[in-house]
């Protein structure tokens, strides 16, 4: 979501040149937060950015889905890619 802080890059793994990325679904609520206890890793391609993902979801937020003009939960998936920028 625009404006949120993102899932930290392990060191480990920074350090380490590796990259990667995280399938993982989730509800968002109604005021656009993410429901931790529904987080759900679908794929990942190394546990620590699944992790890094988990860590972050409660400060993001997102944009909640509108139904005959009100705002619903919604089950969302999304990847989360970890690349190194140089």
């Amino acid at each position: 979501a625009p404006g949120s802080p993102g899932p930290r890059y392990p060191e480990f793994l920074r350090s380490s040149g590796a990259t990667g990325d995280v399938l993982v679904q989730f509800v968002v609520d109604t005021a656009g937060r993410a429901i931790v206890t529904t987080f759900r890793v679908i794929s990942t391609t190394n546990e620590l950015f699944a992790q890094a993902v988990e860590r972050a979801l409660p400060t993001m937020r997102f944009v909640p889905a509108e139904a005959r003009g009100r705002k619903v939960r919604q089950l969302v998936q999304q990847t989360f890619a970890f690349a190194i920028v140089k």
